[in-house]
């Protein structure tokens, strides 16, 4: 992987060393491969399921990253930044952008993206790893880590305190994880019972298997992601449940302050079904319906914890009393 540089008007870490261990070298290229993969495609992405998911992040980054100061020297860290779509929001919110990427052809889509958007001063991407982000303790004001790249990380603990250890006391995350306990679970059995009629491609062992217990606690995967433009990317993904995810924030030293579920309604529909190529009007009907009903109680109990994807805003503690608290409604 290449070393990582200092981006202009940033403060870098110079501790030398990263804080947990990097991901195992076969592991950091087989991501790097499937994301460069999916860099084609990755912001042309028809299916209403990632439509919605988008849409759902890019309203609540609205909300809660409003930055305090607007003479622009608030500073973003955009973890998994992909190709730029969360970037580009924080870059039009007023901050000066980091983002921090596996996918050197994904980096090279976001920087062309926020250069065409007229934000090229305003961001800086580089190819590095969540367990090492280049950034100096405390300097960073707000952290963007979805798509959902937690997910994605072996040591996804120590990505989690690189995280805090970036923010400043008082400073904001908005993070992503995939979740446990959703519709898929019972669909994958259905699919399983019906000879995988729904194009979930496992047998009943293991569809049962993700019912099981230890039920307060998610478990690891090889999730099968199916590209729009033929083929399919195999992505090794850690599921968590809605306890276990707010212990694991706490833990790093951050207070949940508000969590929405994305596709909890909306998975009353098979996901696979919402990811085919051809889409009845009557399913897309549907789906629109379902989607606005989420967006409606996406951020209560059950919908907020009973999801396909979990998305939590917390605050980095030792902030002033009262930090951020307008900003989770």
């Amino acid at each position: 992987m290449a070393t990582v540089r200092a981006s202009p008007g940033w403060p870098r870490d110079e501790r030398g060393a990263a804080s947990s261990p990097s991901p195992p070298a076969t592991a950091r290229a087989s991501l790097r491969e499937a994301f460069d993969a999916m860099a084609g495609e990755y912001d042309d992405l028809r299916a209403p399921w990632y439509r919605h998911s988008l849409a759902v992040i890019d309203g609540v980054l609205a909300r809660v990253a409003r930055p305090a100061a607007t003479d622009g020297t608030a500073r973003a860290l955009d973890v998994g930044c992909g190709s730029g779509i969360q970037s580009l929001r924080l870059a039009g919110l007023g901050y000066r952008v980091l983002g921090v990427d596996l996918s050197p052809r994904l980096l090279a889509v976001a920087r062309g993206k926020l250069a065409r958007a007229g934000y090229g001063h305003a961001a800086a991407f580089v190819e590095g790893d969540a367990v090492s982000l280049p950034a100096a303790d405390g300097s960073v004001d707000f952290v963007n880590c979805c798509g959902p790249t937690l997910s994605l990380v072996p040591h996804w603990g120590g990505a989690l305190q690189e995280i805090a250890r970036c923010l400043r006391p008082g400073g904001r995350l908005l993070l992503e994880v995939e979740g446990k306990w959703n519709a898929d679970v019972l669909w994958e059995v259905v699919n399983a019972l019906s000879g995988n009629a729904l194009g979930y491609d496992e047998p009943l062992r293991v569809a049962l298997r993700h019912v099981l217990p230890p039920w307060g606690q998610g478990h690891r995967l090889e999730y099968s992601l199916k590209l729009e433009t033929g083929g399919a990317v195999p992505l090794p993904l850690k599921l968590f449940t809605a306890s276990e995810l707010a212990r694991v924030v706490r833990s790093a030293g951050l207070r949940v302050r508000k969590r929405w579920g994305i596709h909890a309604v909306t998975n009353l529909l098979p996901s696979t079904v919402l990811h085919r190529p051809q889409r009845s009007r009557a399913l897309q009907a549907i789906f629109g319906v379902a989607a606005a009903i989420e967006r409606r109680v996406g951020g209560w109990w059950p919908a907020n914890a009973l999801a396909c994807s979990l998305l939590v805003f917390a605050v980095k503690e030792g902030g002033p009393p009262g930090a951020s608290a307008g900003a989770a409604r």
